[in-house]
C-alpha cells in the first residue's frame, strides 16, 4: 500500500484570499445599500439638492483589495455637501447650525446585517454546509 501527499496549501490560500474580497464585497453593499436607504426628501433642503437623486446615485465603494492587515474597501461620495450635512455646518439662510447624519446611524444599524452576508458568502466560497 503507497501514500501520496499533496501540498494543496497555495490552492486553499487563494481560495481564502478570493473569498474574503467577495465576503467584504457583500457586507459593503449591505451597507451601501442602507446609506441610499437612509437618504430621506428632507436630507438637502436647498439649492440643486432638492431632490436626494443625486446623492443616492454617487455613492459607491472601491472593489476590495488586499492589505498587510487583511482586506479593505472604501465606501463614499464625492459630493462635498454630504460631508456638510454629515458633520454639520452654519446654514447662511437660516442661520443655524445644521446637521444630518446618515452614514454613522446606517453603518451601527446595519452591523448584523453585514456580518452576516460576510459570513454566507465566505462559507458558500469555502464549502462549508
Amino acid at each position: 500500500m503507497s501514500v501520496s501527499v499533496v501540498d494543496n496549501r497555495r490552492q486553499a490560500v487563494a481560495r481564502a484570499d478570493n473569498a474574503g474580497m467577495l465576503g467584504l464585497a457583500a457586507a459593503v453593499a449591505v451597507l451601501k445599500n442602507a446609506v441610499v436607504k437612509q437618504f430621506g426628501s428632507s436630507y438637502y433642503k436647498g439649492g440643486r439638492f432638492r431632490s436626494t437623486l443625486f446623492v443616492k446615485q454617487s455613492v459607491r465603494f472601491l472593489t476590495p483589495y488586499k492589505t498587510p492587515d487583511g482586506y479593505e474597501t472604501i465606501l463614499g461620495t464625492k459630493l462635498i455637501e454630504a460631508l456638510y450635512w454629515e458633520l454639520g455646518h452654519q446654514n447662511l439662510f437660516t442661520r443655524r447650525h445644521e446637521r444630518v447624519q446618515i452614514w454613522e446611524p446606517a453603518g451601527m444599524a446595519s452591523t448584523g446585517a453585514m456580518r452576516d452576508a460576510y459570513a454566507r458568502v465566505v462559507a458558500r466560497l469555502m464549502g462549508a454546509a
